[in-house]
């Protein structure tokens, strides 16, 4: 008998949680609840407060409405200090055309993260773009083609020890294991898109609280991120500082965004997009056009946000959020829910396919940089 899902979105301002039970032996899932339950207090530092993490996770899995154990979950998350880096790698592999093997293209990853990894980070989504050998280019999975030699070019988002380790401290404070840690963007996709979608070219713009991620997918495949530190509740807190009105006035006027009748808080608003213009610049540049733009998260819910994107951008632009939230009208919760709708549709569809892995070099890293640390400062 198949066991219920859990999915995690742990935010700046919430936590998003939904419980799925797998169809059998077929792909996809039955969605049995779902909640959003915010964060008593607004801060900056939200992950540096494991408890009142795991408090909210707590009320979010019994908000869902299902009564079932569960024991693990799968986490989606993003932070201000994201880095997003392509890098190449390459192996040998023998003096003669040899087969490809899936344990090879492990070997090449590893290496891969090896070049990456610092010593304080760990990856938490990486990507293979494409790989080349005698006779092939660009070839995204060349299981059981021949070569001699295999290059691969991948594309790896990785995050601070301290932020992964302290969202794992609070999501087993709740009583859960984190079967799977990823990143967020290729949930909020998985959900806010179709099949139709999943074979275009799409840019995709979350904007959270703290942090807007900004992607380029091709068919399916996150080919290159920006990571902003920029978001509603950093907006909000702009607009409080600047006109010297409570958060709450400036949570709602920033929700007003380009309709707002205040000349002042409209102005501001507009300045702050512009903070967007640089990195979906990055994103988009050398690429060609994409097909469409997915805006979601709490900048879907601005007014204007999506009709900006769309002017600064040429790409016609839709609020994203999943096809499964429709029958609830609330459109915050809708595009609240999606990425963990989303993820629970990757887990069921493509199983493992956002796995995090682990360099095996971690240790010679931590043990260099030990020895750096000693060499310094002793």
């Amino acid at each position: 008998m198949n066991q219920p899902l859990v999915a995690l979105d742990i935010g700046s301002t919430k936590v998003a949680c939904a419980i799925g039970l797998p169809h059998g032996h077929a792909s996809g899932f039955e969605l049995l609840g779902s909640s959003l339950v915010p964060y008593p207090t607004l801060s900056e530092r939200w992950c540096g407060d494991p408890l009142m993490v795991s408090q909210t996770i707590e009320q979010a899995l019994d908000a869902t409405g299902v009564q079932t154990d569960v024991d693990q979950a799968l986490v989606m998350a993003t932070h201000p200090a994201l880095i997003s880096e392509h890098t190449h790698a390459s192996i040998a592999l023998s003096d003669e055309l040899t087969t490809v093997r899936a344990q090879d293209l492990e070997r090449l990853q590893r290496i891969a993260l090896d070049y990456v990894l610092a010593v304080d980070r760990e990856p938490l989504l990486v990507e293979r773009l494409g790989c080349s050998g005698n006779g092939f280019k660009g070839v995204r999975d060349p299981t059981g083609l021949t070569a001699t030699r295999l290059l691969g070019a991948f594309h790896v988002i990785t995050i601070p020890m301290a932020a992964r380790r302290a969202l794992v401290q609070a999501v087993e404070s709740a009583g859960l294991e984190v079967a799977q840690l990823t990143y967020t963007l290729p949930a909020v996709f998985a959900g806010a898109g179709d099949e139709e979608l999943r074979r275009r070219r799409i840019l995709v713009i979350d904007v959270g609280g703290l942090a807007t991620d900004i992607g380029l997918f091709t068919e399916g495949i996150l080919r290159t991120t920006r990571i902003a530190p920029w978001g509603g509740l950093k907006l909000a807190t702009t607009i409080a500082a600047d006109l010297h009105v409570t958060m709450d006035q400036a949570l709602t006027w920033s929700l007003e965004g380009a309709a707002c009748r205040k000349s002042k808080v409209c102005a501001l608003i507009k300045h702050q997009w512009e903070t967007l213009t640089q990195p979906m610049h990055d994103v988009l540049q050398d690429e060609p056009r994409p097909d469409a733009a997915i805006v979601t998260g709490r900048g879907a819910l601005i007014d204007g946000f999506a009709e900006w994107v769309e002017r600064i951008t040429d790409i016609p632009t839709v609020v994203g959020r999943s096809s499964r939230l429709t029958r609830t009208g609330d459109l915050a919760r809708q595009v609240g829910l999606t990425p963990v709708v989303g993820l629970l549709d990757l887990a069921t569809r493509q199983p493992g396919r956002a796995n995090a892995l682990r360099s095996p070099q971690l240790l010679n890293r931590l043990i260099e940089r030990t020895r750096t640390i000693l060499t310094e400062y002793f």
